[in-house]
């Protein structure tokens, strides 16, 4: 059994999907402090050619978990769903897209940061035919007082998962130690930089899984999220 844990981002890019496809269990990181200036309330799109913010904004007090972070702006899904038309509209797939997103961001009736991202996250997963089982970390009363990779392995642990799949940027600072010693067989996402047409002068990566959809389809989608990645 293969499981990914992760905070709960905006509209996140390829990979955070790629995670979800490999996996047979995604929990969505809740109970861990919001952070300023992370995805977890923004996203990048491209507007004008250019790498733009998509940002929500929140009520947040320092040490909040990300789980009882509330939205700030109560026109949040009109302003944004403006905003991505103005991007994408010209897009190749934005008549088969739009309706999708509308129907997708009108049916969350949350002001809840985690629940919305959630929404759109496993919504998203259903476009793509990603059947992964998902749950939530908050709801799961792990012991509070678990820090860093000892969290973590409590949750693998919980589901009786061998292999742990993690971003590739957690190698930096990941103790894998931890995990071989709990025999939990440990896995970092590789990334190859495939470029699509975009509507810029230069390929921008590591984007919104907004800009692929826009671009390729639901279906070319699927196809780069498999063959853009691995496991290293």
């Amino acid at each position: 059994m293969i499981i990914s844990i992760h905070q709960p981002n905006y509209f996140p890019w390829a990979g955070y999907f790629y995670k979800i496809m490999k996996s047979d269990i995604f929990v969505f990181l809740d109970d861990v402090q919001f952070s300023k200036n992370s995805f977890t309330n923004r996203a990048n799109i491209i507007e004008n050619k250019k790498k733009v913010w998509a940002t929500l904004p929140v009520k947040n007090k320092i040490g909040t978990d990300i789980s009882k972070i509330k939205i700030a702006d109560e026109q949040w899904k009109n302003k944004h769903l403006s905003k991505i038309k103005n991007s994408y509209s010209k897009s190749i797939h934005f008549s088969e897209l739009w309706e999708k997103i509308n129907i997708l961001i009108n049916s969350i009736n949350s002001n809840n940061l985690a629940d919305i991202n959630k929404n759109i996250i496993i919504g998203i997963c259903d476009w793509l035919d990603f059947r992964t089982n998902f749950y939530t970390s908050s709801d799961l009363k792990f012991n509070s007082n678990l820090k860093a990779e000892e969290k973590l392995i409590e949750m693998i642990k919980y589901f009786n998962c061998n292999s742990y799949i993690s971003g590739q940027g957690a190698k930096n600072y990941q103790d894998e130690a931890k995990f071989v010693k709990e025999n939990i067989k440990l896995y970092y996402t590789n990334y190859n930089d495939n470029p699509y047409n975009q509507f810029t002068d230069n390929f921008i990566t590591r984007i919104s899984i907004l800009d692929l959809l826009f671009n390729l389809g639901i279906n070319s989608t699927k196809n780069y999220i498999q063959n853009s990645f691995g496991l290293l």
